[in-house]
Formats: structure tokens, C-alpha cells, sequence
């Protein structure tokens, strides 16, 4: 159990990295003669790489162990970290965060398969909710953090701070988290090609939930100061709304709600939780007033909350341990495609209808079809 705990807490500081920088880094870039373009390469950079860290990490989880990868990816972010603090121009801070994008990709599959490994079969999807707790604590804390310490001292002290994080992040992974794949997975690693792993059908139901999860999420980051915009509320009110959705959420993976990933099959929840978000993408697009955009926002959290923790229990029970990294690798990075997807659509979309949440709400429909088409035909195969 102490050592579960400790994990969470490393899940924290993982996602932490994101969070943190999501308030700082456009003006950082900005402050270091970009335009704003140069400045959207600088924030989608990391998220390019990060699905190259993710696939490694995968790899190196499955062939070295979740311990020692976690480890790894640890000590190079300490110090990639730190070049932030030096960087001069913005031709090294592209470089920059193409290298912590990729250290950074090699934590998350390492670490939700230490989850995955050590957990009960019967309790995967509780622990699963429960590592949704840690990430809405990273994006609840993060941001805020973030914004407050760049306002009060500078851009660069946010990375000092960060880079000790992730000093005291190593010292809980090497002290705290014992190694869960065994000599066997581990000698095993390479049985199971990442061809076979990208095209199991099982395994596809969750690699488009969490490409459809980011793309709504990267919408709702792009369209929700337009919206605000539109109606005439202050800037400071988006980021109110989403934390909104974030509590929701977190109440859904918190509270005793969270028997309902027992109780009932991950497909069915994330078939639900897409639906959810399409509707909420749709309503968003025709709300009247900020009071409305809140109501929609808790709808919102409630769909994120179905999702999130059914897709990570669909690769734990999907895949064996000596495969089970490559398959979160895999997953992972379409979390990252997403992400970048998601706000180049959202730009699109917006052109089109000013507003993005019309075209992407019936774009996540067209996912949920394509979910469940997949999902027919291995009942079929089933039977």
C-alpha cells in the first residue's frame, strides 16, 4: 500500500511537468523574440517528441524493467529541466523542449505499467481512477503554481523549482517503488512485436478514446477564452471553468462513483464518456451565458471521468506484462497526436464556425461510430 501511495505521488510530479509550464511557456517564447508562431512550434514541439518518449519509454520499461526506466527518465529531466534557465534564444529553446519532451514521454508508460502490474485484476479500473486523482491534482496545482511563481520572481525560477521536483521524484522512485515485471517479462520483451501491439482491435478501443479524449481537450483549451470572449466575461473566468470540469472529474475517480468501473465493461464507459463529450462540445458551441458554460463544464468532467480510467484498464487487461509497456507506449502517443491534433483542428473548425466546439463535437461522434464498429466486431470474434 505504501508504495502504491508513493507512486501516485510520482504520477504527480510527472504530470506536474506539463501543468506547470501550460501558463509560462507562449510567454517565455514571446519574451525571447518569437513570433507567435515560432511560438506555437515551441509549445507543440514537446508534445511532438513526447510520442517518441513514450514509444521508448515503452520499449525500455518492457526490456529493463518500470523501476529503472522510471529512474532514468527522472535524472535526465533534472537536468533538461535546468536548460530552460539558460536558454538564450529561441532557436535553443526549440532544441530544448524537443529533448524534455522525449524524457518526459518515458515516465508515463513506466509508470502505468507499475500500476497496472501491481494491481489486482478485480481492482485495476479503482486504480486506474485513482491515478486520474494524482493527474487532476498535477493540472489543478500545476497551472496556478506555474503562473504564480513566474509573476512573482521570473520565467526561469518555475524551472529551478521544477528541476528539485524532480530531484526529490528520484529519490521517492529509488527508495520508495520496488521493481514489478519479473526476470521472466523481462527476457520475454521482444516476443510481441509493436506491429501486433498497434493493431490488436482489443487494443485499438483504447488508443481512439484517448486520440478523441485529446482532441476535445485540446479544443476545450483552444475555444474556451473565445467563448468567454464572445460572451463578455473576463479572462480570468476560463480558467475557473475548467476547474470545474477537473473537480468533477476528480469527484467521479474519488468518491464511491468510482464503483462503476467494476461494475461495468470499459467499452461500455468510454462508448458513454465520448458521447458525453460530444454533447458537451455541441451545447458549448449554443451556451447563452456563463451559466449555462458551467453546467456544461460539470457535464464535461463526468465524460472525462468515464474515460480516463476505463482506456488505461482496457491496456492492463489487454496486454501481459512483457508487452504491457510497448502497449502503454503506444497509447500514450496517441494522447500526445491528439493533443497537437486537437488544436490544429480546433483552429480550423473555428474558422469556419468562429467557434471550434460545433465541428469537433460531431468529429467526436464520428470516433464514437468508428468505437464502436471496432468494438461489434470483437464480439463477433468473441462468439
Amino acid at each position: 500500500m505504501k508504495s502504491k501511495v508513493i507512486l501516485y505521488l510520482v504520477i504527480v510530479i510527472c504530470f506536474l511537468d506539463l501543468f506547470i509550464q501550460l501558463p509560462i511557456i507562449t510567454p517565455f517564447a514571446l519574451e525571447l523574440g518569437a513570433s507567435e508562431f515560432t511560438a506555437g512550434i515551441v509549445v507543440a514541439m514537446y508534445s511532438l517528441f513526447n510520442m517518441a518518449g513514450n514509444i521508448a519509454g515503452g520499449f525500455l520499461s518492457d526490456k529493463f524493467g518500470r523501476r529503472n526506466t522510471l529512474l532514468f527518465g527522472m535524472i535526465m529531466q533534472v537536468f533538461f529541466v535546468l536548460i530552460y534557465t539558460m536558454t538564450p534564444s529561441i532557436a535553443i529553446l526549440i532544441g530544448v523542449r524537443a529533448i524534455h519532451g522525449f524524457s518526459s514521454g518515458l515516465l508515463t508508460p513506466a509508470s502505468f505499467s507499475l500500476i497496472a502490474d501491481i494491481s489486482r485484476k478485480s481492482a485495476i479500473g479503482k486504480s486506474m481512477a485513482l491515478t486520474g486523482v494524482a493527474i487532476g491534482t498535477a493540472a489543478i496545482v500545476g497551472p496556478a503554481a506555474g503562473g504564480i511563481i513566474s509573476s512573482a520572481v521570473s520565467y526561469e525560477m518555475v524551472y529551478f523549482i521544477l528541476s528539485g521536483v524532480y530531484v526529490f521524484g528520484t529519490l521517492l522512485t529509488f527508495f520508495g517503488i520496488r521493481e514489478s515485471s519479473t526476470d521472466e517479462s523481462r527476457t520475454r520483451h521482444a516476443a510481441t512485436p509493436f506491429k501486433e501491439l498497434l493493431l490488436r482491435p482489443s487494443l485499438n478501443v483504447a488508443y481512439i478514446s484517448s486520440f478523441t479524449l485529446m482532441i476535445a481537450q485540446g479544443t476545450l483549451a483552444f475555444g474556451l477564452p473565445i467563448k468567454t470572449g464572445i460572451l463578455g466575461l473576463e479572462a480570468s473566468i476560463t480558467g475557473m471553468m475548467l476547474s470545474v470540469f477537473g473537480v468533477t472529474a476528480i469527484i467521479v475517480f474519488a468518491t464511491p462513483i468510482n464503483k462503476i468501473y467494476s461494475r461495468y465493461k470499459s467499452e461500455s464507459l468510454v462508448a458513454a464518456g465520448i458521447l458525453i463529450l460530444s454533447a458537451s462540445m455541441i451545447l458549448l458551441h449554443f451556451a447563452p451565458s456563463s451559466g449555462f458554460v458551467f453546467l456544461v463544464m460539470v457535464i464535461y468532467g463526468f465524460g472525462f471521468g468515464f474515460i480516463f480510467p476505463s482506456m488505461n484498464k482496457i491496456i492492463a487487461e489487454h496486454s501481459e506484462m512483457n508487452e504491457r509497456g510497448k502497449a502503454n507506449g503506444i497509447f500514450y502517443s496517441y494522447f500526445s497526436l491528439g493533443s497537437v491534433a486537437g488544436s490544429v483542428l480546433a483552429g480550423y473548425f473555428a474558422t469556419v464556425f468562429n467557434l471550434p466546439f460545433l465541428g469537433i463535437g460531431l468529429l467526436t461522434l464520428v470516433m464514437l461510430v468508428i468505437l464502436m464498429f471496432i468494438r461489434y466486431r470483437l464480439e463477433i470474434s468473441r462468439q
